[in-house]
């Protein structure tokens, strides 16, 4: 994998990862995908990097237009259409001049719309259109326009599920996802937050010339927290503590009160689910062992037990053991 041609690419805190891990994984897919004209599908929670992740995509494709970017969430839904396609001079009452679309405006570019979940579906069949035949017209016009663009989209939402929920339809999903890169969330890359926070650091001495380092606790505690707000939410908290405090060393006392309640809470969830599981393997074995020794007399067996008939023959189905009768 090229990872100083990516590295020279885009430089961002998304991109810190340890050898091996998830991310790199990521780095060979936008490396592969990069050069192809083919629409591509980027799929992940909200602040794992989906942006970044174009930046650099469109870096590494080298096409000579321009990358254009718009979040759909953001555009009221009667306005979608004119953003996309423009319109000709007179095309509706204040049509004034002829305007360009963003599809235009990427021309020989790439087009990132992100959050493409959020399309009304009177709008999907267009977009569809201008994906596979790279042709389409502005508002108010019958000439066809070529499009040149490279479309690439984002989304935080389950498309499959706004497909099975009438939402978004299924030909359009089919023809942007081909190509698919999908960006695990900061709870399932844990191991890179040691290096994420070096990094934010390292970004903080260079803008402000403020050198810190951060206690090993203070780690500790990150790697314990959930990251609702994935790698965002860490710069975040990052930053704040390092513009806030006069020490050169970043503790535990450094972090906001709402911070280690939560990761507090996280803590007990993580640990509840671990004893409920070695409590059920537990359960599980303990079955097991007692069905055996009565020789699946399920009536002996439950009575040791002090449960029902019932009780038991339904942990027997949950824990598929097997009840071998002699």
């Amino acid at each position: 994998m090229g990872q100083n041609k990516i590295e020279n690419a885009f430089i961002g805190a998304t991109f810190v990862y340890t050898p091996n891990g998830k991310m790199s994984k990521i780095f060979e897919l936008i490396e592969k995908y990069a050069p192809l004209p083919n629409p591509l599908l980027i799929t992940g929670e909200t602040g794992t990097g989906k942006e970044q992740i174009v930046k650099m995509i469109h870096a590494l494709s080298k096409r000579p237009g321009k990358l254009v970017s718009v979040n759909l969430s953001a555009i009221p839904h009667d306005l979608i259409e004119n953003e996309l396609f423009g319109h000709v001079k007179g095309a509706f009452t204040g049509a004034d001049t002829t305007t360009e679309g963003l599809i235009e405006k990427a021309s020989y570019g790439s087009l990132f719309l992100d959050e493409i979940g959020e399309i009304p579906l009177q709008y999907q069949i267009k977009l569809l259109r201008v994906i596979q035949d790279n042709e389409y017209e502005k508002i108010g016009s019958n000439k066809t326009i070529k499009s040149t663009a490279r479309f690439i989209f984002a989304t935080s939402k389950d498309l499959e599920l706004e497909m099975k929920k009438k939402r978004f339809r299924e030909d359009l999903y089919y023809r942007i996802s081909t190509f698919h890169i999908h960006l695990p969330s900061l709870r399932e890359r844990k191991e890179d937050i040691p290096l994420l926070v070096e990094h934010f650091l390292w970004m903080i001495k260079q803008q402000y010339n403020k050198k810190l380092k951060i206690h090993s606790e203070v780690i500790d505690k990150f790697l314990e927290y959930h990251w609702p707000g994935n790698v965002r939410e860490l710069e975040n908290i990052i930053h704040r503590i390092a513009m806030t405090i006069n020490r050169e060393e970043i503790t535990i006392e450094d972090l906001p009160e709402e911070f280690i309640r939560n990761v507090d809470i996280d803590h007990k969830i993580i640990e509840y689910k671990r004893k409920k599981e070695e409590l059920q393997e537990f359960e599980k074995n303990l079955i097991k062992e007692i069905v055996t020794y009565y020789q699946g007399n399920l009536y002996k067996a439950s009575r040791k037990l002090n449960i029902s008939r019932g009780a038991i023959q339904y942990k027997i189905k949950k824990y598929n053991i097997k009840v071998f009768k002699t």
